[in-house]
């Protein structure tokens, strides 16, 4: 049967294996159903157990190098010398790494046929979004995933297993609905001489947007009581990325990823009610001209987004007077994963045995090690059957 990694069922030989989970994404805590599919052709496969492999992690890596100095030996009067050190930073915080066993056939051997083992866990409460980001001397990622893989007991043949990642989204606590702040102004001159009373509202019209959404921004403002000019309303979406080394170090990225402006008001003039001023912000990473990356809030890696809205005032005094504006945090939710749209084309005839559903417990003593190949730990549970009818799926 070989590795089915990459292609699922193979029809050239009428066998393969295959996982799917009932949706791309999950908000974390949420029921993960799915299935594991298994063609055997061409006589039963020498092994006796399916298992199911469910990892998820948060690892991140960079350098930075900076400029030190040191004395120069030998030299009168001292003299100091600068070079470039380069510091390498890495962390990771593991969620799962189970294999957990789902099905043992008795005879030892799989029977050639075709068989459905569906599963279904549930996700932790807590856990962050998923997430990726790389650039120069930096990587950091958060990632989950389930496969479905049968152990050959030949060292000639290769395991059979088959991959699938799935999103994790963090779940919105508050309510997505739209965003608001308001400001009274009372600006003055250099000289310190009241020019009038200024009335801001700015409202957003949500809290939680997909990349590529537009945010749409109204903005009332009572000017008719001032003597100020507002030349233009900037809006803005900024990003901060921060991520933590083993060692406590903070890298800390901050970026602007796009902005908007729209005219104004004259000194006396008033835009309220129907007459608020409407904007338009773009929700990509316009230098990088890509769509953004969500927001996640794990142990090292945590990303997230402001939108801000400012206002600019003409002839005041900085010192004086308060810059109008306001900034929120918003979320961005993980788009889905493309390749899970892709069709699966079952194998010709396909008529599988269901077998019962498997309600997986993230057991302690199912986590493995991969360096040790996958081995169980503690050894001891290497055999698990745990129930009286080996013909009967293990609950693990």
């Amino acid at each position: 049967m070989g590795n089915q990694n990459a292609n699922g069922f193979d029809h050239s030989t009428q066998s393969g294996l295959y996982i799917r989970t009932d949706k791309p994404f999950y908000f974390a805590g949420e029921q993960v159903q799915g299935n594991i599919y298994l063609n055997v052709g061409g006589g039963a496969f020498p092994s006796s157990t399916i298992y199911l492999k469910v990892k998820g992690s948060e690892k991140a890596k960079w350098s930075e190098t900076k400029t030190v100095w040191e004395d120069v030996p030998g030299t009168n009067p001292p003299q100091r010398k600068s070079k470039q050190v380069t510091e390498h930073f890495d962390n990771e915080n593991e969620f799962y790494q189970h294999k957990i066993p789902v099905y043992i056939f008795q005879q030892g051997m799989i029977p050639q046929g075709q068989y459905t083992f569906p599963f279904n866990f549930k996700l932790k409460e807590n856990l962050p979004g998923s997430f990726e980001y790389q650039e120069k001397d930096l990587e950091c990622r958060i990632r989950y995933s389930v496969k479905a893989e049968i152990d050959s007991p030949n060292k000639t043949l290769d395991k059979i297993k088959y991959k699938q990642e799935f999103l994790v989204r963090e779940p919105i606590k508050e309510q997505i609905n739209q965003n608001e702040g308001q400001q009274v102004l009372q600006p003055t001159s250099c000289c310190c001489i009241p020019l009038g009373t200024i009335l801001f509202k700015f409202q957003f019209d949500k809290s939680a947007y997909q990349p590529g959404e537009v945010a749409q921004l109204q903005v009332e403002i009572d000017n008719s009581q001032s003597k100020v000019s507002i030349p233009t309303i900037t809006g803005r979406l900024t990003n901060t990325l921060r991520i933590v080394s083993k060692q406590g170090h903070t890298r800390l990225i901050f970026r602007s990823c796009g902005s908007s402006m729209i005219p104004g008001l004259q000194p006396g003039q008033s835009a309220l009610n129907d007459q608020k001023k409407n904007m338009t912000l773009s929700l990509v990473d316009q230098g990088k001209h890509k769509p953004l990356d969500p927001t996640t809030n794990g142990k090292v890696v945590m990303n997230n987004y402001q939108l801000s809205a400012s206002g600019e005032l003409d002839g005041i005094c900085l010192c004086c007077t308060q810059t109008p504006g306001i900034e929120l945090p918003i979320r961005i939710v993980a788009k889905p994963i493309p390749s899970y749209d892709q069709p699966v084309v079952a194998p010709s005839g396909w008529n599988p045995q269901v077998m019962n559903p498997v309600s997986v417990q993230f057991d302690d003593t199912y986590k493995y090690q991969p360096a040790t190949g996958g081995v169980l730990v503690p050894a001891q549970n290497q055999n698990p059957q745990g129930y009286q009818n080996p013909n009967q799926p293990y609950y693990g």
